[in-house]
Parts: C-alpha cells; structure tokens; sequence
C-alpha cells in the first residue's frame, strides 16, 4: 500500500512539474512573439531618420547594443542587431564596416588556471582599432523591454577620437493593451495683446472729423484659449480662442462726440474698458519654423493663419483673415504679431451730439495685433 502511494505521489509531482514547465516555456515564448513584433515595428521607424546622418562620414561600425540580459535572449539580440545591419546597409554612404578586432572575447590563461572574458574594448582600445580602419564613427545603443509595456531603443553615434555625438534618436513599440500616457494635453492659454483697426467714412463728413485723426481704432483684447498639436510627433498646432475687445481710442470728432459708446468711438467722460465693444471667436493652425527641442509645448518661431469673427456691438459683424508669427520664449510665455484682412459691410454711426446727424463708416482693410501676453498653462 505504501509503494502504491508512493508511486502515486511520484507520478502526481512528475505531471505538476510538466505542467509548470510547459505554461513556463509558453509564456517565455509568447514574450518572445511580443519582443519580435515590437522589433520589427521599432525598424519600421529607423529608416526615415537615417537620412539625418552626415553624409561626409564615410564609414561607420557598431560597437555595442546594450540589451537587458534577462528580458531579451541572445537568439533575439543577434537577430536585432543582424537587422540594425541590415537597415544601416541600405545608407551606401556611409559604409557600414565590421570590426574583427573588436571581438570581445578573451581568453585569459595561466599555468594554474585557464578563463574566458567577455568585456567589450576600452575607449583607447576602440580609438585605436577606429583610426587604424578609417572608422569615422562608432554606433552604440541601448534596447530595453519593459515587461508587457513597451520596447525602447536610443541610438548614437559617436564620432571616433571625440566621443562627439553626431547623431542620436530614440525609439519605442508599445503593446495594444498598454493604455499611453497622454504626451499631449490639450493646454490652456490666456492672451491679452493691442488690436488696430481701419476705419473710412464718407467725404461728406469731413467737417465733423477731427484733423488729428489718423483713422485708427485702437483695442486692447483678451482670449480665453485651447491649443494642443496634432500629434505627439508633429511641430503643427491649431488653437481656439474666445475673446473681448474694449476700445482704447476711437473715432475723433471736431468740437463734438457722438451720443453712446459704440465699437468706434467712446462718450466724454468714460474710459477704455468699461464695456466690451466685440467679442471675438478665433481658430488658429501653427507651424514650425524654428523648433525649440528643448520644448515639447512651443517653438522659437513659428507661423500662424487664423480666421476671426467679431461680434461688435452697434456694427455688423466683421471677419478678419489673417497671418503673423509667434515665438514660445518658454513653455508658458509666448509673444505674437500678425495682421489680417477685415471684410464689413458700411453702416451709421450713433448720432453726433451737435447736430444729431449720422456719419457713413466702414471697417474694412488691414487690421494689426500684438500679443504681449500669452501664458499657458
């Protein structure tokens, strides 16, 4: 009976332990499956940067991967770097080469002991064997898995004797039932800038304008903004904004005023500020001139377009088409100019005070902004 249970449990621990290997072996090899396609979506992306690389290299070699040894196997890091080989191959210039001399696999022996190394060159050893080849640069990275999450690769390329990095780039593959952070939020932004408006009025008014005005309406405006790029990787930007408009100089009479505050002339005795005189609705789209790669949110410069309509009080409403530059001094503070192209229609004015007569306007022709004040957040 004791044999019997013996046998028994023997055969109970032998399946246990089969089962435990067969769910191990799979795992590792669904891991592999996900490495594999995580690599190939990684050398998808390398190709279109290579073109970045100086063309006056003439040859270049790798020196080393740099792989977790525990996540990624050494049949699937000599598959990688086969076809790292394989992409920078396809450069023609610069020549890839390989570097015999740089095997690092030595062997150490004595008369008492005998011991395999495996240690990669120092930088003078490296040097050496580069200068001796015609080696310009070396290529060196590092490939990191994260368990269920992604695979990263940064590459370099150093120039030899210097150590000066001449090219570098990053890449990563993440899993499908990974959720990605959200590397670009949608930002806020707070404007306040100057407006300057055109504004013509018919000959026969003459008498009532005043001699000094140089018709120009002047604003100070404020925008309540939401911006955010279209993609993570894309230096293009589009922008709503929902703002207001208070007049600061208006319209100016000859010895009289007009009877109300309106979108092109203030009463005696009021101040810019006391009422909105439009309030405006502004979609921007942004591209990059110059990038600020210390900046994921701006860039040192870069253009706009942005269509406008006013809703003022007292006017038709107004359209303006316009242009302009901005510069991202930080990745809260921005700075921009512009102009646009007003399209209005003619109306009357309020009455003037003095004779209770109306005066033809229109708002129309080039309008100019500057926003001294953009801040993000």
């Amino acid at each position: 009976m004791r044999t019997m249970r013996k046998i028994i449990l023997t055969i109970i621990l032998l399946a246990v332990s089969g089962l435990f290997r067969t769910a191990v072996s799979q795992d590792q090899t669904s891991m592999n499956e996900r490495i594999l396609t995580l690599m190939e979506s990684i050398f998808s992306q390398i190709p279109a940067d290579l073109a970045e690389i100086d063309p006056s290299l003439n040859r270049i070699a790798i020196y080393r991967i740099h792989t977790q040894d525990a996540a990624i196997p050494p049949p699937l890091k000599d598959h990688f770097e086969a076809r790292l080989v394989q992409i920078f191959l396809s450069l023609g210039t610069p020549a890839l080469v390989s570097l015999p001399e740089m095997n690092t696999l030595k062997i150490s022996s004595t008369d008492t002991s005998f011991s395999i190394i495996n240690s990669l060159p120092s930088p003078d050893e490296l040097w050496r064997v580069g200068r001796r080849l015609r080696v310009d640069a070396f290529l060196e990275g590092t490939l990191t898995y994260v368990h269920k999450k992604a695979l990263f690769l940064d590459l370099r390329l150093n120039r030899t004797g210097t150590n000066e990095v001449l090219w570098a780039k990053s890449y990563a593959a993440y899993e499908k039932t990974m959720k990605m952070p959200d590397i670009n939020p949608l930002k806020i932004s707070v404007n306040g800038g100057l407006e300057v408006f055109q504004i013509s009025y018919d000959a026969g008014a003459d008498s009532l304008v005043n001699s000094d005005f140089n018709d120009n309406l002047v604003y100070y405006t404020v925008y309540l903004g939401l911006y955010q790029y279209i993609s993570p990787n894309s230096r293009l930007r589009y922008e709503f904004r929902a703002g207001m408009s208070f007049l600061s100089e208006g319209m100016q009479l000859a010895s009289t005023n007009f009877t109300d505050n309106t979108f092109y002339s203030l009463t005696p005795g009021t101040s810019a500020l006391s009422n909105p005189v439009s309030y405006n609705f502004r979609a921007m789209f942004y591209s990059s001139l110059l990038q600020n790669k210390n900046n994921a949110a701006g860039d040192w410069l870069s253009v706009y377009m942005s269509l406008t309509r006013y809703f003022a009080e007292d006017l038709p409403d107004l359209t303006g088409l316009g242009i302009g530059i901005r510069s991202d001094l930080s990745s809260r503070f921005s700075i921009s100019a512009g102009f646009s192209m007003i399209i209005g229609g003619e109306f009357d004015s309020k009455p003037v005070q003095s004779t209770g007569q109306t005066v033809r306007l229109k708002v129309d022709g080039l309008q100019y902004e500057i926003m001294l004040l953009q801040f993000s957040f």
